[in-house]
């Protein structure tokens, strides 16, 4: 039988309510010692909490759920870091669900998360998308997202990373080494940030007087696989000497073509990443990168969704930067 609160106080000798006070952290009136007592006998007996009879009390599970595309992306392991440490900061356990960018498995996990009567969940939104799906999904916790990529209604908190300055500060940093012909290898995506970061890459070239050249902007799927093969199959557009990305897989991806072609980085090309992912800085050349702050972006969703679930009812949005970070895989144009 598992053991209970009176177990606890019979061995003790004390009352049930002061074991109730220490165990339930509302034990302000209760002295040192006694405390210790109630701790150390509670281990030693194997007392577990019950936290359903705890929730069915206080209306809150101390849980939140966080839904995003692939936990073995970088990207998403530090958004899913920054929220799991700030979480059990605060007392709450993470429930994390994988869904594989398909917009069906990711309202799957909705609904499976909102009968487990988690308290709060994060979005981080499947890169295929269905407004009208989204649009009559009900949402009975509050929930955050980041970079205004859902159409789930009563979304309380929004986090959202200045894509388009990130981009824009990597086409200049390649301007300002004389780069003049500048492809965009982007991912195939719906979602906002895509079209923000096509809006840098046009505002970096027209710092610099650089025309828009539609031929140098190419799409492929979000992977180290899938850009290595799009430039397999379609070449380098002549007199290309840099390369942006969508991700910094594909740019690992476009580093493994260069050199199965025999070009050098940053002799011969130049290429950008985007995230700033741990795959960044142990390539070889170590991977020039616009950093996004993944990490505090999840500390920052859970945060802003605590104090939703907390009471605070207006919804609210925290805007972050972006910034570049130079290394190895960038360098003058050749000439």
């Amino acid at each position: 039988m598992s053991v209970t609160m009176k177990d606890i106080a019979r061995r003790c000798g004390i009352s049930v309510a002061t074991v109730s006070k220490v165990l339930n952290d509302k034990d302000a009136d209760v002295s040192e010692v006694t405390r210790e007592l109630v701790k150390r006998t509670s281990k030693e007996m194997g007392y577990v909490v019950n936290t359903l009879a705890r929730s069915m009390k206080t209306k809150n599970t101390k849980t939140l759920g966080i839904m995003m595309p692939d936990i073995k992306n970088a990207f998403y392991t530090d958004i899913c870091r920054g929220a799991e440490d700030m979480a059990m900061k605060n007392g709450y356990s993470l429930f994390l669900c994988n869904t594989d960018d398909k917009i069906e498995k990711e309202i799957h996990y909705l609904e499976k998360l909102m009968e487990k009567q988690v308290d709060g969940i994060i979005i981080i939104a499947s890169m295929e998308r269905n407004t009208k799906m989204e649009e009559i999904q009900k949402v009975s916790v509050p929930f955050a997202v980041l970079n205004n990529n859902t159409h789930y209604p009563g979304c309380s908190v929004r986090v959202v990373v200045d894509n388009e300055n990130g981009m824009r500060e990597a086409v200049n940093h390649l301007a300002s080494l004389g780069h003049r012909r500048i492809f965009y290898l982007t991912g195939r995506t719906v979602l906002p940030f895509h079209k923000d970061r096509v809006n840098g890459y046009k505002e970096g070239l027209a710092d610099w007087s650089i025309p828009y050249d539609e031929h140098l902007l190419g799409s492929t799927e979000f992977s180290m696989e899938a850009a290595k093969c799009f430039f397999k199959l379609h070449g380098l557009p002549q007199g290309v000497t840099a390369i942006c990305t969508g991700n910094d897989l594909m740019a690992q991806g476009v580093l493994q073509w260069a050199h199965e072609e025999g070009l050098k980085v940053p002799e011969d090309l130049s290429v950008v990443g985007y995230d700033d992912s741990i795959f960044s800085r142990i390539s070889a050349p170590k991977l020039t990168t616009v950093h996004q702050q993944s990490y505090r972006s999840g500390e920052l969703l859970v945060e802003e969704l605590l104090k939703q679930i907390e009471g605070e009812n207006r919804p609210k949005t925290v805007y972050l930067t972006s910034s570049l970070m130079a290394r190895g895989s960038t360098g003058p144009a050749p000439r």
